[in-house]
């Protein structure tokens, strides 16, 4: 039963979307802000935004299922196993502080570069490593995913759609969103990166300590997904280091790739090369536009291809690049391919239905009801308001973009202390990254759980007092930046 609990509980949240949508139409008829204005979200519906959601957002159900085959495929390779023996053994005398260090680090890559979906791809490769030193899959979650999102919750930059190209994404900032200075909420969020960071370093140390002491226990499943293959033959002549090279490579090029660095910091020495090198000819013929490709981005520009599309890309080829370099069979990297890619569609269907959850709330605008209706009320929007509004929108909106269109946008626009701005930026920014780390339509929290086979039940009854001394913090920075 606890297996498909994840399942259960965001076909839960679906049917409570329907109670606060009858709750609303009802409410129509007795509250002028919200008369007209509302249309009844009806089951059919629900099955035409699940159909369509597949097509809004195939480039992440893409994304799933070749970052799945890429990992089946070299998880086969024992090269792979070799180096994550090999770090395993190197680190095993500290392995706690290997941990503590890998904890802060995904924190720190996430609050400079924003890119959650570029370090979602070296996860299983750090958990695998984790579990090998004999932690559970809680601990190995907690210092990759909750770190990113700890990180992602007071990170300077954060992903989102680029208004003037549909499919195209780049790092910005939520102050220049809200229209405010860049960096204006800078010190509040080097603090609540540190202090995060250090509460879940913590977090995790005492969890450790009482699994060590057999104080707790949590229902967790086995998972073959989490661990790579037995390494055959001999293993001394096993090579690691074009492994090595290879990885790197991919986490250099993607964040390059996806690094917006002209829009941000005004580097443009990437543009120009991209410039140059379409420009080549042999008199009047383009040598690279017509022999390679003649629509290539450059550096800091790839997320014009899409969201995920060019980390698709990055990996596939360096599938292929691994397949000659380990001399593995087409037979068996095909097969792998497949066979890692069936795995991840519980995951995609999961992640559809959360994605079904936004359409209907997004095309139906109910939340711009629930923000214009409280804005009339006495309460008005304030903190208090704003956070509980910011809760439920990022609930009912599992991507970025829709939250900040759907919930965000329209709530500061009826902001009138302009001074307050910064306040609702920070405090938005916070409540969207914390209702990740629990909530059961989060992204990375859905991947995470199915891919690793952790019972949703059992994250929650491990997760949540983190997530509430989480929030206190973030309460008392936020009371601190009101009243300063």
């Amino acid at each position: 039963m606890k297996k498909h609990s994840l399942f259960k509980v965001i076909l839960i949240v679906l049917g409570a979307l329907f109670v606060v949508d009858g709750i609303l139409a009802i409410l129509g008829y007795f509250v002028p802000g919200l008369e007209g204005k509302y249309t009844m979200i009806s089951f059919g519906d629900v099955f035409i935004n699940f159909a369509q959601s597949f097509y809004y957002f195939f480039d992440t159900a893409v994304y799933l299922l070749v970052l799945g085959a890429f990992y089946a495929v070299i998880n086969e390779v024992p090269a792979y196993k070799k180096l994550i023996d090999n770090i395993a053994q190197k680190v095993k005398s500290h392995s706690k502080l290997f941990i503590f260090i890998v904890t802060a680090l995904f924190a720190v890559l996430t609050f400079v570069t924003g890119l959650v979906n570029v370090l979602l791809v070296f996860v299983p490769f750090i958990v695998a490593i984790i579990l090998l030193l004999g932690y559970d899959k809680l601990v190995a979650i907690s210092s990759t995913i909750v770190a990113m999102l700890v990180g992602f919750l007071s990170s300077l930059y954060v992903t989102f759609r680029d208004p003037n190209n549909y499919y195209g994404y780049s790092a910005t900032t939520i102050e220049r969103l809200t229209g405010i200075s860049d960096y204006t909420n800078l010190w509040p969020k080097l603090i609540l990166l540190v202090l995060g960071t250090a509460l879940l370093i913590f977090f995790i140390d005492r969890h450790i300590k009482n699994v060590k002491d057999k104080k707790v226990k949590y229902e967790l499943n086995e998972s073959s997904e989490a661990y790579v293959s037995e390494v055959k033959g001999d293993y001394k002549n096993i090579k690691t280091w074009p492994m090595i090279v290879i990885l790197s490579i991919i986490f250099v090029v993607l964040v390059l790739g996806y690094l917006p660095w002209n829009t941000l910091f005004g580097i443009e020495c990437f543009d120009k090369f991209n410039e140059w090198l379409l420009g080549l000819k042999i008199g009047e013929f383009s040598i690279f536009s017509n022999i390679i490709y003649n629509s290539i981005y450059s550096f800091g520009n790839w997320a014009n291809l899409g969201s995920y599309m060019s980390i698709i890309i990055t990996l596939i080829i360096f599938t292929l690049i691994i397949k000659f370099v380990y001399k593995v069979k087409f037979s068996e990297v095909f097969d792998n391919f497949v066979s890692g890619s069936k795995k991840m569609i519980p995951i995609i269907f999961l992640v559809i239905i959360t994605y079904t959850i936004l359409v209907c709330t997004y095309n139906h605008g109910f939340m711009s009801n629930i923000i214009t209706w409280i804005s009339e009320t006495k309460l008005g929007i304030n903190l208090f308001t704003s956070s509980i509004i910011s809760v439920l929108g990022s609930l009912l909106h599992t991507d970025f973009y829709y939250t900040i269109a759907g919930v965000y946008s329209p709530m500061i626009a009826l902001i009138e202390d302009q001074s307050m701005l910064s306040t609702y930026a920070m405090a938005f920014q916070s409540i969207y990254g914390i209702v990740s780390i629990i909530g059961p339509t989060s992204f990375l929290l859905i991947v995470a759980l199915k891919y690793f086979d952790v019972p949703y039940t059992s994250w929650v009854k491990y997760i949540w007092r983190f997530v509430l001394m989480l929030f206190l913090l973030v309460i008392l920075i936020l009371l601190v930046m009101a009243l300063i």
